[in-house]
């Protein structure tokens, strides 16, 4: 019988690393009421299904737009800073788990990202800023 050398020999595992990112350049931000933004995740969607969902964190709905993942991008990435080309907020004091546009019954998911550290961040910077 061959033994496989993984058999033999100790395995090796993987090294796990987190490293957080070191910066986030939003580009634009856009502020809305959250029956637009609800009503904006709706459009295109037929009648009856699902429309795109929507974040939320900390008293924060959020869309965010991330640019292309290629070339300079990748590099600014690998380095650690991030672009968002836009992020669309809205305040939503109470977390619901979805919203439902009557006129075309389409369900809006909500997903509550709360345990992102990065989300959480953003959401109390979104506060403190003059919007």
């Amino acid at each position: 019988m061959i033994k496989d050398k993984m058999d033999v020999e100790e395995k090796e595992m993987a090294e796990f690393i987190f490293e957080p990112w070191k910066k986030i350049v939003i580009h634009e931000i856009v502020r809305y009421d959250i029956q637009v933004l609800v009503h904006l995740q709706g459009l295109g969607v037929q009648a009856g299904q699902l429309g795109r969902p929507i974040n939320w964190v900390n008293g924060i709905a959020f869309i965010q737009h991330s640019m292309p993942h290629r070339g300079e991008a990748i590099k600014e990435q690998l380095l650690g800073t991030l672009h968002w080309l836009l992020l669309r907020f809205a305040f939503m004091p109470e977390y619901q788990r979805a919203f439902v546009i009557k006129d075309g019954h389409i369900t809006v998911p909500v997903i509550d990202v709360s345990e992102s550290a990065l989300f959480n961040e953003m959401s109390e910077w979104l506060k403190k800023r003059k919007q």
